[in-house]
């Protein structure tokens, strides 16, 4: 089941756009309204709703174009845990194994060969090929979007599936960065947030860059 399904049944249509537009940006009401095409007031419920599940919280207030405050929506840490995460106890474990039998090469090269094996190339133009890319971290429980700026292609992420382990072994990343080469065709480089709430990002160049 892809992240959108499972969450639109966890919490409902609307609220499940509103999750995933706060888990980009903390916004206020009127953003969230203009960017998902809602009222205002539906918003206000919504969000009502969400802070007394205890997933969105006030972070304080900012001022709109004409000098009122309003109030900044974010989500809590309750709500990051709602995306797809590793089953992190076993698979560290798996991981502390087959170091040990194995070695760290040998794991690192698993992982890049698992995230081979999990993408199809994909065909047409680079935009094309990078939105196949993006689709396949999406079905993983990534959040993502498609960024371009010239010659430059990015699959910027806003959660990452993997979150359990990458803080303390990036070489999970290597699982992703391989898929993302495999379906895009690129040369990807991983350029991925292992803060506090980590987030997966990739930079992707083509040697033939041209649409058609």
């Amino acid at each position: 089941m892809t992240q959108l399904r499972w969450l639109e049944r966890l919490i409902g249509g609307t609220r499940q756009h509103v999750v995933e537009f706060l888990l980009k940006s903390d916004s206020t009401v009127q953003e969230i309204a203009d960017k998902i095409g809602v009222s205002t007031n539906a918003i206000r419920g919504h969000l009502s709703a969400l802070e007394r599940d205890g997933l969105v919280e006030q972070l304080g207030v900012k001022r709109d174009t004409g000098g009122k405050p309003a109030a900044v929506y974010a989500l809590s840490n309750d709500a990051h845990e709602l995306f797809p995460r590793a089953y992190s106890f076993v698979l560290d474990e798996l991981l502390s194994r087959l170091d040990a039998e194995d070695g760290s090469d040998r794991v690192e090269a698993l992982l890049t060969g698992i995230g081979n094996g999990a993408a199809t190339p994909a065909e047409g133009p680079p935009s094309k090929r990078v939105e196949a890319a993006a689709d396949l971290l999406r079905s993983l429980g990534a959040t993502v979007e498609v960024l371009r700026d010239g010659d430059h292609w990015k699959i910027q992420g806003f959660s990452c599936p993997l979150s359990a382990l990458t803080a303390t072994d990036p070489r999970m990343c290597g699982l992703a960065t391989a898929l993302v080469q495999k379906a895009s065709g690129g040369s990807v480089v991983e350029v991925c947030d292992r803060g506090p709430r980590p987030r997966c990002a990739f930079e992707i160049a083509f040697q033939d860059d041209s649409e058609s």
